[in-house]
């Protein structure tokens, strides 16, 4: 398996995303920074406590890296449905099934990965600015801290569980349109909050949002094995 996704990761250059990555994440800065001098502006407050602040970094960095993860599974897998080449990946003499975890195992990875180490960098970022600018009125405590990594952490975990999702609209029709509108729709039905609570901050909700995620993306390619590649 690690060889598959070492191959696949080569095959789509992958790494070159990573550009993309911290392109966004300086975005996603700039945003905070406009959104607190715009209120500031007003005579308002844009980030009352860290815990706002936090949650609006979250808030922010899940749902781009969700679409973003539409578009890699547009890439590494609808393309190829569409141009057929991946009627050669199959005739190698591997299950189907296994190729297709694969890739979406380097999806998962990816998007974990690129919404954990957003969300600490662009903390760190942001932590930093305060400190000259004073972004928040209150300071930032060890307790605020733990709660904050602990939040940040089990949204990654949720986010990237609902990432698989679009693969199963995407793979009806085999369409990349599809596939990243129907992320879209996902990333703002699930971007919200009850009674000012994120569902993601409860690990419960995280988890059985991960496993929905995979599940769902499982049956996507149930009978792959029996199905033939038009």
């Amino acid at each position: 398996m690690r060889k598959l996704i070492s191959l696949e990761i080569k095959k789509f250059k992958l790494l070159s995303y990573l550009k993309s990555v911290l392109i966004a994440d300086i975005v996603i800065m700039g945003l905070l920074c406009l959104i607190y001098f715009a209120d500031k502006s007003e005579g308002s407050v844009a980030f009352a406590s860290y815990e706002m602040a936090f949650e609006a970094i979250g808030s922010i960095i899940s749902p781009t890296f969700i679409i973003f993860a539409a578009v890699l599974i547009s890439r590494i897998i609808i393309d190829e449905y569409k141009s057929n080449s991946i009627i050669l990946l199959f005739m190698y003499p591997i299950s189907r099934k296994k190729f297709m975890v694969a890739k979406l195992i380097i999806v998962a990875c990816f998007t974990f990965l690129t919404i954990f180490v957003s969300n600490l960098l662009i903390g760190s970022l942001f932590y930093l600015t305060d400190s000259f600018l004073h972004f928040v009125p209150k300071a930032l405590t060890v307790a605020v801290l733990k709660d904050g990594l602990i939040s940040m952490t089990l949204g990654a975990i949720a986010a990237t569980g609902l990432a698989l999702i679009p693969l199963y609209f995407g793979m009806r029709k085999k369409s990349v349109p599809a596939t990243i509108v129907s992320s879209i729709v996902l990333v703002s039905l699930s971007n919200s909050s009850v009674d000012n609570v994120n569902l993601f901050s409860f690990f419960v909700v995280s988890i059985l949002l991960a496993l929905a995620g995979c599940l769902i993306a499982y049956f996507s390619f149930r009978n792959i094995e029996k199905v033939d590649i038009n």
